[in-house]
């Protein structure tokens, strides 16, 4: 990737400060990270929520970077003297984190390749490494590293694309209506894919038909420039778009007639056997990831990895191989001999039955914990939300529960009659306690939001080097 000084001028609005130190000037990335911005990157300064990258600009510039992108409303609040006293370049815009949208739109003109947007309310990240996966069998892939899913992640991932790639697959997600619609009038996707619809961010999209709403908004994207939707023919949210006009469909599915068909066989320990229908191609394998969802990603991989042409065998070589990359989703883990399951990343009531479901299907010698903590963003629906889960580890006949936070307390409550049932209000407290009742061969499920750093109790008790 290059940027040079016609790709700044292009951004609407803005104005270039010292233009001459960078008129020949041609910029080998973007960078948002004061830590880590390289001299021959392009630093935007982003206000955040703990930092504001414009206190970094300065020094910045007098070691090493050659431009910025700054706020037009910081510059003028600078004294006389602060202004001349740049001897590099600036560009002054009135919204950074929009004119990095812009700049990354831009850049993404430049290409010409399949480009495939990824949201749902659970499982976007393992289906968009899945995918991504499969389709680098066949071709040279762009895509989201991590989960930087937002309106800063998703232009730096475009902002990566080189001339090398053939096909891109980016991950975008939300909490508020509006935002998969922005990201995807910068991505400009011509395929979208959507997981499902659950109960996800309920604190601002309300219910599951907002939810519904908000996700479907890369549908409503793609029926806009007739592009694809790889449609899950499961979700009951999500079959509404079997009969949009405007939108071309590709199903696949485990329960319901689709085009590309999945079987769940059996969960062998912890490892799916799955087989994967297409015309007269079949897959039959078993996972290298734990749970159900692992089954949904890898289905919906291989309905992509079909719709491009790659062949069967690299198709089954990428499910059957692949292994989870982003940190803290639904790991399997054996720690000393514990059997350890790190899903902290995130927890929304979907994601929480999903993993349940899973831990009850799991086969282990020892016993089965469960260490919970709060499911953040629900909003008015968060007592009910956090009871229900109580009540469904109950139903589900699980004898060992912890759980700690504030919203986590209604989950307590929630499981009455479950024989070990420990609600902490400190993590010391709840680690102390699950270390002197685990015993090797024992399967411990820990799960939270991320605000919620449940990886500080699997340190705690397995220590830091887990």
């Amino acid at each position: 990737m290059k940027i040079g000084l016609e790709d700044l001028k292009r951004l609407k609005n803005s104005k270039i400060i010292n233009e001459r130190y960078i008129w020949s000037a041609r910029f080998s990335g973007v960078s948002i990270d004061s830590r880590k911005c390289g001299r021959n990157e392009l630093f935007f300064a982003i206000k955040g929520k703990r930092f504001d990258g414009h206190d970094f600009v300065q020094s910045l510039l007098k070691k090493s970077i050659k431009c910025a992108v700054v706020s037009e409303k910081w510059f003028k609040n600078l004294k006389a003297t602060e202004k001349r006293s740049f001897r590099k370049s600036l560009v002054l815009v009135k919204d950074t984190v929009k004119s990095l949208g812009q700049l990354a739109s831009n850049h993404r003109d430049k290409f010409i390749i399949p480009v495939l947007v990824i949201g749902g309310s659970n499982g976007k990240t393992s289906a968009k490494d899945f995918i991504a996966n499969v389709l680098t069998q066949k071709y040279n892939v762009l895509k989201t590293e991590g989960n930087r899913n937002n309106e800063l992640g998703v232009p730096l991932t475009l902002l990566r694309l080189n001339r090398k790639h053939e096909i891109a697959v980016v991950e975008v997600g939300t909490n508020h209506f509006k935002e998969i619609d922005r990201l995807c009038r910068i991505v400009k996707p011509q395929f979208g894919l959507i997981t499902n619809i659950g109960k996800e961010h309920l604190e601002f999209l309300k219910d599951l038909s907002g939810v519904a709403k908000a996700e479907g908004e890369l549908a409503e994207y793609l029926k806009e420039v007739y592009g694809m939707l790889f449609l899950n023919n499961d979700d009951k949210y999500l079959r509404k778009y079997r009969s949009y006009r405007g939108i071309k469909r590709f199903t696949y599915g485990f329960k319901r007639k689709a085009e590309v068909r999945g079987v769940v066989k059996k969960i062998n320990g912890f490892y799916p056997q799955i087989e994967i229908k297409h015309r007269n191609k079949i897959i039959n394998t078993q996972l290298n990831t734990i749970g159900y969802q692992s089954c949904q990603a890898a289905l919906s991989a291989a309905a992509v990895g079909f719709y491009f042409e790659v062949p069967v065998r690299s198709i089954k070589k990428a499910v059957t191989e692949y292994k989870i990359e982003s940190g803290k989703r639904n790991q399997l883990k054996n720690i000393n001999g514990f059997w350890v399951i790190d899903d902290t990343y995130n927890s929304n009531p979907d994601s929480v039955k999903a993993a349940l479901e899973n831990l009850r299907s799991f086969k282990c010698k020892g016993k089965k914990f469960i260490v919970l903590a709060d499911m953040l963003e629900l909003g008015e629906q968060s007592k009910r939300e956090h009871n229900d889960i109580g009540k469904i580890i109950r139903k589900m006949k699980f004898e060992n529960l912890f759980t700690i936070g504030k919203d986590s307390y209604n989950t307590h409550t929630g499981s009455k009659g479950v024989k070990n049932n420990f609600y902490f209000k400190d993590k010391n407290s709840m680690a102390e306690l699950l270390k002197t009742m685990i015993k090797r061969e024992d399967i411990v499920l820990f799960k939270g939001s991320r605000g919620m750093k449940m990886e500080e109790v699997i340190e705690k008790v397995f220590g830091s080097n887990n």
